[in-house]
């Protein structure tokens, strides 16, 4: 039975409160908050969060492929999705692809693997990422919705599957709205915000509507409906239509987050699945150039419910967030202010020599006395100086901190500082160097032995190209 075995989701620790844009611009305020990524974040990092929180408990190395689906790609012709599975330590043997330029690239990703684990007999899980960090033009209604936000789903064809997917419908539209052209727009345009609502509601009814039809079911017998909305009024238009039963379609996320784009449909599921009805069907739907529809129904509702006690979802990681309080900031980490940065070095070779160490956190552990060092670049053990006698280990995402300093002068410019460069105590074995995120005041709140956990983010541009590494953060509570 294929359907979904595990879920993630990730949300940044910042929230920009609309009132604040408002007050910048002198708009009318739209209520609620929205989720922002930081400086060191993208729709790649944010991925790499969800996969993580997806995949707590399960061996990466048994998953057979992963699809990551986003409209912001950081790279037009770099695979996404294969530097995601180094980095979350799957298999090479592995399918992997990217789905970008729409908005329903993430259910369409979910789509594409039901039907891959049906034709291939060697593949019975893949990892369906979905992520997106697009970015509003200042001083526009945009700015009041688009938000930052990553979601997971895996995808399995196993006997004991808590969610089956019973059945995928899509429709294709093409609508003239909104775009964004790759080497001309900086941000999304539109002709008219009436034509895009028409178009929406055209898609989006006729894809659920239609899959409805196709299994006998009317809107009634649905109890979960998860459907992409950027637009409150939309989102109650569409359930007034179709005639869901009240409750049934989930709402929240718009005044809480935003619209994150492309993972809003996953989100939307992953909300609507922390407390399931037993044998309830579940209908998700993503919505951009037409539209795709995934029918579920829930086998084990106790299953369900254990996913949500086991990783942090969409509701673990909005209890960790909080509000910014200066607009100022929301735009430094985007980058809208112009100024110089500092520009740094990359290489090729480092990057593919130390990427077991660099991508994937793997150590050494020597065989002679025990010891754990990092990186994987030795030969002897630091401790009994042992030869040839180290073995790599998979190294923890959880630390304490043993010491640290306050650095103020980052790359020779004041930005955002100071940035803590932490040595950390890993648990199990091991020690680490890593900068400090998502940490307020910190001559104030870093203190020696503090607890963190490793987060992967970018850490600069050297040569044209993104590096990326592990920080370290105060905990926001992933599971061990």
């Amino acid at each position: 039975m294929i359907g979904i075995k595990s879920y993630g989701a990730y949300l940044p620790k910042y929230l920009l409160p609309r009132k604040l844009i408002g007050k910048a611009w002198d708009f009318p305020v739209v209520p609620g908050t929205k989720a922002i990524a930081q400086a060191d974040e993208d729709s790649l990092t944010m991925a790499v969060e969800a996969g993580i929180d997806c995949l707590h408990g399960i061996d990466p190395k048994s998953i057979d492929g992963l699809y990551y689906a986003t409209t912001t790609q950081v790279y037009t012709e770099k695979d996404t999705s294969s530097f995601i599975a180094a980095v979350l330590d799957m298999r090479d043997d592995i399918v992997t692809a990217d789905f970008t330029d729409s908005l329903k690239s993430g259910t369409t990703a979910v789509a594409r693997a039901v039907d891959t684990i049906k034709a291939n007999e060697n593949i019975s899980s893949i990892l369906v990422l979905a992520a997106d960090s697009r970015e509003p033009e200042p001083a526009t209604m945009w700015e009041y919705g688009f938000s930052d936000a990553a979601a997971a789903l895996l995808i399995s064809d196993d006997e004991n599957i808590p969610i089956s997917i019973e059945d995928t419908f899509s429709v294709s539209a093409n609508i003239t709205g909104p775009w964004k052209r790759r080497e001309k727009d900086q941000f999304i345009r539109t002709f008219e915000v009436k034509m895009d609502a028409r178009f929406y509601f055209e898609s989006v009814l006729k894809v659920i509507n239609s899959i409805l039809e196709k299994n006998n079911l009317k809107p009634a017998d649905i109890q979960h409906a998860a459907y992409y909305y950027n637009n409150p009024k939309m989102h109650t238009g569409i359930s007034k239509r179709v005639g869901f039963e009240r409750g049934a379609a989930q709402n929240g996320l718009f005044f809480q987050i935003g619209d994150v784009g492309t993972p809003m449909p996953l989100m939307l599921l992953i909300s609507a699945l922390r407390r399931p009805d037993e044998d309830a069907n579940v209908l998700m739907v993503g919505y951009g150039n037409g539209a795709d529809a995934i029918l579920m129904k829930v086998r084990d509702r106790k299953a369900v419910r254990q996913l949500g006690k086991t990783r942090l979802g969409v509701n673990g990681y909005q209890k960790s967030m909080k509000q910014l309080k200066n607009y100022n900031v929301y735009l430094e980490n985007r980058e809208l202010l112009e100024k110089d940065r500092y520009t740094r070095k990359s290489s090729a070779v480092t990057m593919w020599r130390d990427s077991d160490s660099v991508l994937r956190n793997y150590g050494l552990k020597c065989k002679n006395c025990g010891a754990i060092q990092y990186p994987v670049i030795h030969r002897s053990c630091y401790v009994c100086q042992a030869d040839d006698q180290l073995e790599k280990i998979k190294l923890s995402f959880k630390g304490e901190l043993f010491t640290f300093t306050l650095d103020h002068l980052v790359g020779g410019t004041y930005l955002d500082t100071p940035v803590p460069r932490c040595v950390i105590d890993l648990e199990g074995g091991g020690r680490v160097l890593m900068n400090m995120t998502e940490i307020e005041k910190p001559e104030e709140n870093v203190e020696i032995g503090m607890p963190v956990e490793l987060t992967f983010r970018k850490e600069h541009e050297g040569a044209d190209f993104i590096n990326y590494y592990w920080k370290c953060r105060p905990v926001r509570g992933r599971p061990d």
